[in-house]
């Protein structure tokens, strides 16, 4: 919406024509960054591009590496086709060459891509991103809902950062000129450090519950996680998400501010969605 509101024509790739709720005036190309089909015909006309496809669990043919990794070279090169001239790469931070973690390792292995292709560009680590819609917190909500005992896979203390969409928003069309950041990688989240149990908390204070708080050891936690993903098309927590409990995900709280000069928003400030659900 905020480039659409700024003048810009917009066409958004999907696997479907479905619109959801894209605004008035935004195209909708129909196109499967795993397969490649449509990228072409989607790419066709457009001058900038802001990649944004990821699965954060592997389902069928869904894999880290087909849908991110090689998912992403496909769009580079329909990008380096079309002759782009400026590509936004949405990351993670933690993306490294690592195969102990799968999804980080294929983020890393998709910035690769990007780097290597000759376009202009920039890519944006955030840390977990909140807002209407997302799974993090929504998840979150939903146990402190339902649950009069919550359970909270480990000790509780993983840091994380969360950043307000609006916000990536805002570094993300700033990003789009093509001189802007050109070549950087930058980490950026919220403005505080929150764990996990921290972020559990204001959850409950934004839904006005009181609720008690079962850690399980994570050693107990993996078997129960294979299980679910062997039963569960879409189960609430993975083996791959509880390795990823160990890794704090977390950048400078002034990262925002110094790279974009906007003050990000507290997640506690934030929270009205959940609250409509």
């Amino acid at each position: 919406a905020r480039l659409v509101d700024g003048g810009h024509k917009v066409r958004v790739l999907a696997r479907g024509q479905r619109r959801a709720d894209l605004p008035d005036g935004v195209e909708v190309a129909q196109g499967n960054v795993v397969s490649g089909e449509g990228l072409p015909e989607a790419m066709a006309g457009v001058e900038k591009v802001v990649h944004l496809v990821a699965i954060i669990r592997e389902t069928g043919d869904q894999t880290f590496q087909a849908a991110i990794w090689r998912g992403t070279e496909r769009v580079v090169e329909a990008a380096k086709v079309a002759g782009v001239k400026k590509f936004v790469y949405v990351s993670a931070i933690g993306a490294q060459d690592n195969p102990t973690y799968p999804y980080l390792q294929a983020k890393w292995q998709a910035e690769r891509a990007v780097t290597r292709s000759g376009l202009n560009h920039t890519i944006l680590r955030p840390s977990i991103v909140f807002g209407e819609g997302d799974e993090f917190i929504n998840a979150l909500a939903g146990l402190v809902r339902y649950n009069p005992l919550v359970p909270v896979a480990g000790d509780g203390k993983t840091k994380f950062q969360p950043i307000w969409v609006e916000d990536l928003v805002t570094c993300l069309v700033a990003c789009l000129d093509e001189d802007a950041h050109n070549g950087e990688v930058l980490e950026i989240g919220g403005p505080e450090h929150l764990t996990y149990d921290q972020m559990l908390d204001i959850v409950k204070e934004a839904l006005g519950k009181s609720r008690m708080k079962l850690h399980v050891p994570l050693a107990v936690m993996r078997p129960l996680a294979q299980v679910m993903e062997w039963v569960l098309p879409k189960p609430p927590v993975t083996r791959e998400q509880l390795k990823m409990l160990a890794l704090d995900n977390v950048t400078g709280t002034d990262a925002v501010t110094k790279s974009f000069g906007i003050q990000p928003r507290r997640l506690a400030d934030t929270l009205d969605y959940i609250r409509r659900r």
